[in-house]
């Protein structure tokens, strides 16, 4: 009498490598398409938030402030408290006719724009 051993086979577990390697390879592509979104939508937070420190400044000081520097924003907008840095875009605010526009830039690809009106016109 023969005994066969319970197990798998060859072919079945590399069908089984396979499908997970599939699995893996949707999963990735995913979840660097929902960071990069999700950074974006950190940004335009930011943006709105750098808009609204900068009508607090002009109520203050009677004049937009403008800055090509992240860290000057932080410290003359936030008071040094806000951490912009941490976020892989730069901000900078420029002057323009009547007011200011404020640029997030990521390096290499995407830019944000936010002028004095909150239009997200690029400026």
């Amino acid at each position: 009498m023969r005994r066969y051993s319970q197990g798998f086979t060859l072919i079945e577990l590399l069908v089984v490598v396979a499908i997970i390697g599939i699995l893996s390879a949707v999963g990735v592509v995913s979840y660097s398409g929902y960071k990069a979104s999700a950074e974006k939508k950190q940004a335009e937070i930011t943006l709105s938030s750098i808009y609204l420190a900068e009508q607090e400044y002009k109520s203050n000081d009677g004049n937009y402030f403008i800055s090509s520097n992240t860290q000057d924003i932080i410290n003359e907008l936030f008071d040094g408290v806000d951490d912009l840095s941490e976020q892989n875009y730069s901000f900078s605010i420029k002057s323009i006719t009547d007011g200011f526009c404020i640029k997030a830039t990521r390096s290499g690809s995407d830019t944000l724009y936010l002028n004095h009106k909150n239009k997200k016109t690029n400026c």
